[in-house]
Protein backbone atom coordinates (compact mmCIF):
# COMPACT_ATOMS: atom_id res chain seq x y z
CA UNK A 1 0.00 0.00 0.00
CA UNK A 2 0.99 3.40 -0.70
CA UNK A 3 -0.35 6.42 1.20
CA UNK A 4 0.29 10.00 2.36
CA UNK A 5 -1.31 10.94 5.60
CA UNK A 6 -4.96 9.70 5.54
CA UNK A 7 -4.76 9.88 1.62
CA UNK A 8 -4.18 5.99 -0.64
CA UNK A 9 -2.06 6.88 -3.31
CA UNK A 10 -2.36 4.48 -6.53
CA UNK A 11 0.32 1.49 -6.24
CA UNK A 12 1.11 2.67 -9.97
CA UNK A 13 2.88 6.24 -8.41
CA UNK A 14 6.86 6.43 -8.77
CA UNK A 15 9.02 7.31 -5.82
CA UNK A 16 11.34 9.03 -9.23
CA UNK A 17 14.23 9.83 -6.91
CA UNK A 18 14.21 7.01 -4.32
CA UNK A 19 17.71 6.01 -5.33
CA UNK A 20 19.75 9.19 -6.29
CA UNK A 21 20.18 10.41 -2.52
CA UNK A 22 23.57 9.80 -0.30
CA UNK A 23 23.16 10.33 3.15
CA UNK A 24 26.62 12.32 3.42
CA UNK A 25 27.41 15.99 2.73
CA UNK A 26 31.04 16.65 1.48
CA UNK A 27 33.08 19.44 0.96
CA UNK A 28 36.69 19.37 -0.66
CA UNK A 29 39.19 22.39 -0.75
CA UNK A 30 43.14 22.92 -0.72
CA UNK A 31 45.32 24.74 1.96
CA UNK A 32 47.47 27.46 0.27
CA UNK A 33 50.66 24.80 0.43
CA UNK A 34 48.05 22.99 -2.18
CA UNK A 35 47.35 20.01 0.57
CA UNK A 36 43.80 18.64 0.05
CA UNK A 37 41.35 18.73 3.06
CA UNK A 38 37.66 17.07 2.69
CA UNK A 39 35.13 17.79 4.98
CA UNK A 40 32.33 15.30 5.61
CA UNK A 41 29.34 14.72 7.62
CA UNK A 42 26.70 12.49 7.76
CA UNK A 43 23.10 13.47 6.67
CA UNK A 44 20.27 12.63 9.19
CA UNK A 45 17.30 13.94 7.49
CA UNK A 46 16.52 15.86 4.05
CA UNK A 47 16.12 13.30 1.73
CA UNK A 48 13.84 14.27 -1.37
CA UNK A 49 11.09 12.26 -2.07
CA UNK A 50 9.39 13.09 -5.68
CA UNK A 51 5.92 11.00 -6.56
CA UNK A 52 5.27 11.09 -9.86
CA UNK A 53 1.93 10.19 -11.76
CA UNK A 54 2.36 9.73 -15.24
CA UNK A 55 0.71 9.97 -17.89
CA UNK A 56 0.73 7.10 -19.51
CA UNK A 57 0.88 5.04 -16.15
CA UNK A 58 -0.98 6.83 -12.92
CA UNK A 59 -4.07 9.28 -12.92
CA UNK A 60 -5.13 10.98 -9.32
CA UNK A 61 -8.61 11.42 -8.82
CA UNK A 62 -10.07 15.15 -8.02
CA UNK A 63 -10.33 13.69 -4.55
CA UNK A 64 -7.03 12.67 -4.07
CA UNK A 65 -5.43 15.87 -5.80
CA UNK A 66 -7.83 18.72 -3.47
CA UNK A 67 -6.85 16.20 -0.52
CA UNK A 68 -2.66 17.00 -1.39
CA UNK A 69 -3.52 20.33 -1.82
CA UNK A 70 -4.97 20.89 1.47
CA UNK A 71 -1.95 18.68 2.67
CA UNK A 72 0.39 21.34 1.04
CA UNK A 73 -0.98 24.25 2.34
CA UNK A 74 -0.48 23.36 5.91
CA UNK A 75 3.04 25.16 7.22
CA UNK A 76 5.43 23.17 8.75
CA UNK A 77 3.39 19.85 8.95
CA UNK A 78 4.62 16.60 8.78
CA UNK A 79 2.83 13.57 7.31
CA UNK A 80 3.64 9.63 7.67
CA UNK A 81 4.04 8.49 3.76
CA UNK A 82 3.52 4.63 3.59
CA UNK A 83 5.72 2.89 0.82
CA UNK A 84 4.74 -1.12 0.79
CA UNK A 85 6.23 -1.80 4.05
CA UNK A 86 8.21 1.27 5.24
CA UNK A 87 6.65 4.38 6.92
CA UNK A 88 8.49 7.84 6.45
CA UNK A 89 7.68 10.80 8.19
CA UNK A 90 8.03 13.43 5.62
CA UNK A 91 6.76 17.05 4.53
CA UNK A 92 6.19 18.97 1.63
CA UNK A 93 9.31 20.54 -0.11
CA UNK A 94 7.53 24.33 0.11
CA UNK A 95 11.46 25.62 -0.64
CA UNK A 96 11.42 23.98 -4.03
CA UNK A 97 8.39 25.12 -5.79
CA UNK A 98 5.85 24.26 -6.59
CA UNK A 99 5.60 21.68 -3.90
CA UNK A 100 2.53 20.23 -5.55
CA UNK A 101 1.99 20.33 -9.45
CA UNK A 102 -1.26 18.60 -11.48
CA UNK A 103 -2.74 18.46 -14.97
CA UNK A 104 -6.27 17.14 -15.88
CA UNK A 105 -6.23 14.88 -18.33
CA UNK A 106 -8.15 15.70 -21.47
CA UNK A 107 -10.77 15.01 -22.08
CA UNK A 108 -11.33 13.04 -18.42
CA UNK A 109 -11.00 16.30 -17.05
CA UNK A 110 -11.59 14.44 -13.47
CA UNK A 111 -8.48 12.60 -13.67
CA UNK A 112 -4.75 14.10 -13.16
CA UNK A 113 -1.18 13.44 -13.71
CA UNK A 114 1.49 15.13 -11.66
CA UNK A 115 3.95 15.48 -9.37
CA UNK A 116 4.00 15.87 -5.21
CA UNK A 117 7.58 16.99 -3.55
CA UNK A 118 8.48 15.80 -0.33
CA UNK A 119 11.26 15.13 1.85
CA UNK A 120 12.38 12.85 4.91
CA UNK A 121 12.09 14.60 8.38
Amino acid sequence: MKSLGDIILPESIQWTDQWEWTPVAQEVGRTLGGALVIWSQPLISGQPVTLVAEESVTWLTTEQVSAICALSAQSGATFNLVWGDDTFAVMFRNHDLPAVSFKPLWPNYFLFTGTIKLMKV
